[in-house]
């Protein structure tokens, strides 16, 4: 069992790494670098992607922009709408419309014959919408596709907001799988972030979802925010044991206020530093793992027999928009607005990010696709490799040379050399056989430092000379 904290780590070598600006790599190469497309690009792609090798299984996304209230952490697509605004229930009505519209667009572009596997709406507060509403949808989604018998349909919930009717209207169509954004259990930190929610609010909600037998609930829970302390952190994560969540992301809050207009009213005064959210990571890992949980990719947590684990142990586990998913060769299909759509060895499509636009978009008859990326051959070579590294904490070089007939060491030749540099300050473990192991905990506290050496999209001139420094993002 590991019980590592901060003053076991090099704090040199972590203040080093942990100050540079790099890219999560939630997709690769990174929405930075995509760009508008022709129509007649993206209806090629869609036919690529609809008659490829495999046919492969898909995966549903669909998002419901709409909140009640503001949380000023969030970074996600959303738009504040009181449900007793004026023009509210017209402009939801009209939204879900246009999006039924497209759903039924995708089934005969992209493929109605392909078996779903997995349905995950997002928001938003997807629960912002009538149990009526969601029952619309889904049905609509039941008609346009072949959703599997056994696939995982999930939601992510506001539980401030979500009836009993809604729970059981949602288990009624078989939903199976529910995410509750908690983010945080302290008072003061709750009301900071305007997302008041007291511990026996949460307590009751879960022990009714048990009741409903919904088979796997997740919990989400930030790090790094304003007020935050590692007692309080450790608080928080002993609250969220006590619940027994299957699953739990434990994210580290990314503060960006130049690119998310709603974190500028964040109190930066009392900001953690760099450090202490270290302790604050190491202290929710040793927490989870002495709890039973098993550490899972980047960031996410589960018990062994829960489906993330599975998929972790058997190398199907899948990074992605929604973060560590199962689901590891599917297609990814998205509907609404902001959504993307990851085609496999093909690219992405993002559909336009402002609601009425997209409305507008469905209604004229035109795409809702904004922008997105064709993958290259070297793309999709890196997409495998990084997706190895933040989904396994390891390269296996076997694994990246046979589907794509290259000889790792020759391919990655200047990468290797900038790896020894990582290698000496105990971020990664060089294997005989041409392995890369990433260390723990260390390695993986700087995942993404590693994941850059791989990003052929970050600043070329310090790639070249091998500075890791020096890398940044060029968008």
């Amino acid at each position: 069992m590991m019980m590592t904290t901060a003053a076991e780590i090099d704090l040199e070598v972590f203040r080093r790494y942990a100050g540079l600006s790099l890219p999560r790599h939630v997709s690769y190469p990174m929405p930075s670098w995509w760009s508008p497309l022709e129509a007649a690009e993206i209806a090629s792609m869609r036919r690529e992607s609809d008659s490829g090798r495999s046919l492969r299984d898909l995966s549903l996304y669909l998002h419901i922009p709409f909140c009640e209230a503001l949380c000023k952490f969030c970074a996600c697509n959303r738009v504040i709408l009181r449900k007793n605004a004026e023009g509210a229930d017209q402009r939801v009505d009209a939204y879900l419309a246009a999006m039924i519209r497209e759903l039924r667009q995708l089934a005969a572009t992209v493929g109605g014959n392909r078996r779903v596997r997995q349905i995950h709406w997002g928001g938003g507060t997807p629960t912002y919408l009538s149990p009526d509403q969601v029952e619309q949808v889904h049905r609509a989604v039941e008609e346009a596709f072949l959703v599997s018998d056994d696939a995982e349909i999930a939601m992510e919930i506001d539980p401030r907001v979500t009836t009993p009717e809604m729970l059981r209207t949602l288990r009624r169509l078989g939903f199976n799988r529910l995410s509750m954004g908690i983010q945080d259990f302290d008072q003061a930190v709750q009301e900071h972030v305007r997302r008041v929610q007291p511990f026996e609010l949460i307590r009751e909600f879960v022990n009714a979802c048990r009741d409903l037998r919904f088979e796997n609930l997740n919990f989400d829970l930030i790090y790094g925010m304003p007020y935050q302390t590692v007692d309080s952190i450790r608080d928080t994560v002993e609250h969220t044991i006590s619940l027994s969540p299957d699953r739990v992301a434990f994210y580290h809050y990314a503060q960006i206020p130049a690119k998310i207009a709603t974190q500028r009213g964040m109190d930066y005064t009392k900001l953690p530093d760099s450090e202490t959210k270290l302790e604050m990571f190491l202290t929710g890992l040793r927490l989870f793992e002495s709890a039973g949980y098993e550490f899972v990719g980047l960031d996410h947590f589960a018990r062994p027999d829960e489906a993330l684990a599975v998929a972790g142990r058997e190398g199907t586990l899948q990074r992605n928009f929604q973060g560590m998913t199962t689901g590891g060769g599917l297609d990814l299909l998205g509907a609404g607005a902001s959504s993307i759509s990851h085609l496999l060895d093909v690219g992405f499509l993002q559909n336009i990010k402002e609601p009425d636009e997209y409305v507008a978009c469905i209604e004229g008859g035109r795409s809702p696709v904004e922008r997105g990326k064709r993958l290259t051959f070297d793309d999709c070579v890196r997409q495998s490799l990084i997706h190895q590294l933040y989904c396994c904490g390891e390269i296996r070089s076997e694994l990246v040379e046979q589907p794509f007939g290259i000889v790792f060491a020759e391919y990655f030749a200047r990468e290797l050399e900038v790896l020894t540099e990582l290698e000496r300050d105990g971020l990664i473990v060089k294997e005989p056989n041409g392995d890369i192991k990433v260390t723990m905990p260390l390695g993986r506290v700087l995942l993404r430092n590693v994941a850059a050496v791989f990003d052929a999209y970050l600043n070329p001139d310090a790639y070249r000379r091998g500075e890791l420094a020096s890398f940044s993002m060029n968008a």
